[in-house]
């Protein structure tokens, strides 16, 4: 049985998931790229802050097995549900605790990397002030900490939607009734607020994307007797005082001015002589709502302008799929389109960037590492018009900087990301999907750190993926599943319940599956 519930999140537990931004891949890139040296992560500590059930934590330490990693929550039920996969899965290397971050003491030792996602602005200032010490006293002198928070100014209109939810809903007992009341109110403000204007605009743009949120991000989000977002500017004078230095965003791409066109560019060099400074006025521009901020020991100095000699021993990837059917021409300056996951559009004229593009797409959802990539991209263009190595590699490693802060076509790594593995006659999915699956969620954490979300064939596939099944075996497993109504197979919309026709349909659509998965990078053999 589960404990008694004695918080917020021991009541409604919030889902717990994997966060990309947070991995310390992410972390140790942005601080190499900015001139620092983390320590390498497949051999690293990284500690949790709110760590619910492990989400975020345990694909991490299944991923690296070298590395030790700790959890520490609140939440006792949490805390339980992620020790019960922890054992499922037979890792040695993870740690989860039921604490309060206000606990965590000298005994827990120096970490690398420090995570603290969706938790600073939930908690009352002394834990504020606890996770800022945490980071202080626990990161060693290379270390880096992420910290996400609401922010000012964007969170002044979501304020005053959480005070109309507040007000209405915490009249009501248990937090059920209180999501389901604070639901009516918001489906109540959408459909009579009727006068046009920046109030009608930004109220019904705000409404729509919190009537399409999950109850505990809700629940939490808009419900908890705290929520407090402070400017980022405020943030940065609150971590300086604990001895720390900002070293930049989560994500580069948001701290890059040149977004804003040549003439918000000129004016904020003029406004802003700092990347404080500059960081605030943009957040002024966008109206900006969340950061996801990474913090240094003071006595590291980032350099923000980004040397291309920083990228030479990264891992890239790109699922960016060259626009047309045709394959591009990758040796002459013809303008090439290549589309994101995002649905970004980004185009080229570069042979060597086209020809590292099509390196990339072949590999993906793998990395690969830059010299590689710089060989091979070279060997597919041949040696006509080739430029010395260094200056190769350094005008490469410039263009996919570029294209890294300005749209998602190029992701860095700091560790290798596997490909998709060859077809197997046994394949063997990733255990902690197998296992979470098995236990009834509908989406799994990938090798990348990302949550898929999975079909109705793929839920009852995945837990059968363990390396011991023939595609004959699969198919046959399957199949039982769909006579026994746990699998819906339909055909011209009949569902189908003639065991040899069910095989068949089943049979014709396992390929594509595997391969989906695979592409997905749940795939491990």
């Amino acid at each position: 049985m589960p404990p008694t519930p004695t918080n917020s999140y021991d009541e409604v537990p919030y889902e717990s998931h994997p966060y990309a931004q947070t991995h310390p891949s992410r972390l140790f890139t942005v601080a190499t790229l900015f001139g620092l040296k983390p320590t390498p992560v497949a051999r690293c500590r990284v500690l949790e802050l709110g760590a619910a059930a492990g989400g975020n934590l345990i694909p991490m330490a299944e991923a690296f097995p070298e590395s030790w990693f700790v959890g520490v929550d609140l939440s006792a039920r949490q805390v339980a549900d992620g020790e019960r996969l922890v054992r499922q899965l037979g890792l040695k290397n993870v740690s989860l605790r039921h604490a309060s971050i206000t606990d965590v003491d000298d005994a827990y030792g120096t970490f690398d990397y420090v995570i603290c996602h969706g938790v600073f602005s939930w908690v009352p200032t002394a834990v504020r002030d606890a996770v800022l010490d945490v980071c202080a006293r626990h990161l060693t002198p290379t270390g880096v900490a992420y910290v996400s928070y609401n922010t000012y100014p964007g969170w002044h209109m979501r304020g005053m939607i959480r005070d109309m939810m507040q007000y209405h809903a915490m009249r009501f007992d248990g937090p059920h009734q209180r999501v389901q009341q604070a639901r009516a109110l918001l489906d109540f403000l959408a459909q009579s607020v009727r006068q046009e204007g920046p109030y009608s605009a930004l109220l019904k743009t705000e409404l729509e994307g919190l009537r399409h949120q999950a109850d505990h991000y809700l629940y939490h989000e808009h419900l908890e007797a705290v929520n407090d977002p402070l400017y980022f500017h405020q943030f940065v004078t609150m971590a300086q005082a604990h001895g720390l230095r900002y070293l930049g965003e989560s994500r580069v791409g948001t701290m890059v001015t040149g977004n804003f066109g040549p003439d918000v560019q000129k004016t904020l060099k003029l406004l802003a002589p700092d990347q404080i400074q500059t960081e605030q006025y943009m957040d002024f521009l966008r109206n900006r709502t969340f950061r996801e901020t990474l913090l240094v020991p003071a006595a590291s100095v980032p350099d923000w302008e980004i040397k291309p000699e920083t990228v030479y021993g990264l891992h890239l990837a790109s699922s960016g799929n060259p626009e047309g059917t045709a394959a591009p021409d990758i040796h002459s300056e013809a303008t090439v389109m290549y589309n994101t996951r995002s649905g970004m559009g980004l185009t080229t004229t570069r042979p060597l960037m086209k020809a590292a593009m099509r390196v990339l797409f072949a590999r993906w959802p793998g990395t690969v590492p830059f010299e590689e990539l710089r060989r091979e991209a070279r060997a597919l263009l041949g040696d006509t018009g080739a430029m010395p190595a260094d200056d190769e590699a350094k005008a490469l490693a410039l263009a996919l900087v570029n294209v890294y802060i300005s749209s998602d076509l190029i992701e860095l790594h700091a560790a290798p990301v596997a490909g998709a593995p060859a077809a197997s006659d046994k394949p063997v999915a990733l255990k902690s999907a197998r296992v979470r699956v098995a236990d009834g969620a509908t989406a799994a954490a990938n090798r990348r750190h990302e949550m898929v979300k999975l079909t109705d064939v793929d839920v009852r596939l995945l837990p059968l993926l363990d390396g011991t099944r023939t595609h004959a075996e699969l198919v046959e497993a399957l199949t039982d599943k769909a006579l026994a109504r746990d699998l819906r197979v339909e055909r011209d919309g009949q569902v189908l319940t003639d065991r040899d026709e069910v095989r068949t349909a089943l049979g014709a659509v396992l390929d594509h599956a595997l391969r989906t998965l695979a592409t997905h990078g749940l795939l491990v053999g």
